[in-house]
């Protein structure tokens, strides 16, 4: 099964708090972000959403550095446990480790590499593929929190060789070199941070290792958790796809699945999420594929999901999204 494309709710919220410091009215962004901050802490959103609210705040405002200052103000809340885990590590180098073992458990919107090189280590950051693009401030914000963070576990004069971005303004090299502190090289496929051996093994003196020994044990048990659910959430999805999302129920999945109903959903319960929201999410994910697909007319689309009427499809979609579906078909011609 594909690993989940989700990001986790303290990440978005401290995103979209920093959207509306920044002028950018949260009225105007994914109706979906409407009680966000009500949400469990370690409660998981579609990656689709995180992006879709990217492309939208990039809309919203004229300032070139959004994600750069987005990022840089975010709260170290916003990575659970993780930020417990990395401030305890007691070097750069096994904090590299740790961010690549738990980083699913703050976001999925890409996934970090530890690759060794000639002086030291570099730090790759692989976008997970979507019908949605990853923008290129969602990136610059996922760098500039994950290395404003280090920055403060690092010993004095302790900053990477170099930063890789894919942003291609290089008129705005200067605010970035400010920001992180060393060379940034822009218009890069790849985003990567390179890192010397003096500074990946110098020493963090306040980490304690008592403490990280526990907060590596719940991290371990947040992991194990939330691929526990996942893999049930991946066997509905499937079964849902190959039922047809007309035809298909909560008790035809259980059964597929050799389960009671009952069990089922409890079970989906203790992972946060029901049937319905499943349901949704699988059709609203199938409709982001066909809506790129423009030979394809919107009211056949609705009927291939299982919508009476295009109308309900439409609602659907605007509740999901924040907007219909063909403007979110004109997006993706923008994108």
């Amino acid at each position: 099964m594909p690993q989940p494309l989700t990001v986790i709710a303290t990440w978005l919220v401290g995103v979209v708090e920093q959207f509306s410091r920044h002028g950018i009215d949260p009225a105007q962004l994914e109706a979906w972000t409407h009680g966000l901050g009500q949400l469990a802490p370690t409660r998981q959103l579609q990656l689709v959403q995180v992006r879709r609210l990217w492309q939208r705040a990039m809309q919203l405002t004229e300032n070139p550095l959004l994600g750069l200052e987005v990022g840089a103000a975010l709260p170290l809340q916003a990575m659970n446990v993780v930020a417990l885990v990395l401030m305890h590590s007691p070097s750069l180098r096994v904090a590299l480790g740790h961010t690549q073992r738990f980083q699913r458990l703050v976001s999925n919107s890409g996934r970090f590499a530890v690759n060794a090189e000639a002086r030291g280590l570099q730090l790759a950051y692989r976008v997970t593929p979507s019908p949605v693009p990853m923008h290129p401030a969602q990136i610059d914000s996922l760098f500039a929190a994950y290395l404003g963070f280090l920055y403060r576990c690092l010993p004095p004069g302790k900053r990477p060789l170099q930063v890789d971005l894919p942003g291609t303004d290089r008129r705005l090299v200067a605010h970035y070199e400010a920001c992180f502190e060393c060379p940034v090289r822009l218009g890069r496929t790849e985003p990567r941070v390179h890192f010397d051996a003096a500074t990946l093994d110098a020493p963090w003196h306040a980490a304690d290792p008592a403490l990280l020994r526990l907060v590596l044990g719940r991290a371990e048990t947040l992991l194990q958790a939330q691929g526990r659910s996942d893999v049930l959430i991946d066997h509905v999805t499937a079964a849902v796809a190959a039922q047809g999302y007309a035809a298909s129920s909560c008790a035809r999945v259980a059964r597929s699945l050799d389960l009671s109903t009952r069990t089922l959903q409890r079970r989906l319960a203790d992972s946060g999420t029901n049937f319905r929201r499943l349901l949704d999410a699988a059709r609203m994910g199938e409709a982001l594929q066909l809506l790129a697909d423009r030979s394809l007319p919107i009211a056949t689309l609705a009927e291939q999901l299982g919508y009476a009427e295009p109308s309900a499809f439409s609602h659907a979609v605007r509740s999901h999204f924040g907007m219909s579906p063909r403007a979110l078909r004109a997006e993706f011609d923008r994108t």
